[in-house]
């Protein structure tokens, strides 16, 4: 049987409590501890561009692709880019026995996966009483990532920039509301919102550097997820250097991580300052965090893992609620 679920399905699920953040946190983690023991294999992201005609910026299509061996499934993710919206499908394998579990619209998938692999890398990076989140950024992966924070740590207060006025009030609105206990303020200033904080959010489309390094102060764990282009960083070298860096997968990284590339190909770092990824944090094979003051940085573009072992989950509690279409074709054997 082959679920069909699209963003509907999902949503449901989500209103009705059948899928929450916790729900997407475990699953994600479960995906990268197939990953620390090494049960896994990954196709790195890879990018197309084609052009639009009455568009300035190209279009893209960018894919990944992934199996998880402990979690037994495999499959692919693709999403077009550059017209106005994201239009993300993950195709899902059984391991065991080579069918289509699911085909699922991920683009509400995209948001909770993404949340909730920042909340996983906090929960493993950043220190276990931190209460203070400061973030730069507030469009559409913001939401998921205070949500996904304030289910790892006991998170009190929220200070949020954006260039906007009245988008980062807005927001603080919202998450003030959405998070029962949050003093959620508007900052007036990059500065002000990251100066002092326990853990630092970047979730912006910068292209260039957003954060210094002088704002943080020791012990802060930063999750730094808004760019993933060669071209792309929102934090500088100096900032880097100043962090224990661990990332969502090496390859990746190194493959598109401007954080990483840009001051790698320019001489400013080594190879070696990457630690590791975060699979190999959980399973103890890289230290994370080695001290109280210490700065932590996890730095990541997103990968397939997650959409499989987010997927997984979605498809075992869609099949158990009786929630989506099933699929009917004659498979070819």
């Amino acid at each position: 049987m082959t679920l069909f679920l699209n963003e509907k399905h999902i949503t449901q699920m989500h209103e009705a409590g059948l899928a929450t953040m916790d729900d997407y946190i475990a699953a994600v983690e479960a995906a990268y501890t197939d990953q620390g023991r090494g049960d896994f294999e990954i196709l790195p992201r890879t990018n197309f561009t084609v052009d639009v005609p009455g568009r300035k910026r190209p279009g893209t299509l960018k894919i990944g692709g992934g199996c998880l061996k402990g979690v037994r499934v495999m499959g692919a993710s693709m999403y077009s880019g550059g017209y106005g919206g994201m239009n993300l499908w993950v195709t899902l394998y059984d391991c065991d026995t080579g069918k289509v579990i699911a085909i699922l619209h991920g683009s509400v998938i995209g948001k909770m996966k993404t949340g909730a692999t920042s909340a996983m890398a906090a929960k493993h990076l950043s220190r276990p009483e931190a209460e203070t989140v400061g973030m730069l950024g507030t469009a559409s992966q913001a939401r998921t990532q205070i949500l996904g924070l304030s289910r790892v740590r006991p998170i009190k207060r929220l200070r949020v920039f954006s260039p906007n006025a009245e988008n980062r009030k807005a927001f603080a609105d919202w998450a003030g509301a959405a998070i029962p206990g949050l003093d959620a303020i508007a900052a007036d200033s990059a500065e002000t919102a990251v100066r002092d904080a326990d853990i630092v959010v970047t979730v912006t489309n910068s292209k260039t550097p957003i954060l210094e390094a002088q704002w943080l102060a020791p012990g802060t764990h930063c999750n730094v997820i808004g760019a993933h282009a060669p071209g792309a960083r929102e934090i500088d070298t100096a900032t880097l250097r100043r962090g224990r860096v661990i990332v969502d997968d090496l390859d990746q990284a190194f493959y598109e991580k401007g954080e990483i590339l840009i001051p790698l190909n320019a001489g400013e770092i080594e190879r070696e300052h990457v630690l590791g990824a975060i699979g190999e944090v959980i399973a103890g094979k890289v230290a994370g965090r080695t001290g109280a003051d210490e700065i932590t940085m996890f730095l990541s573009g997103g990968t397939s893992l997650e959409y499989m072992g987010a997927s997984a989950m979605l498809a075992a509690k869609a099949k158990a609620a009786g929630i989506g279409q099933v699929l009917d074709y004659e498979e070819n054997r």
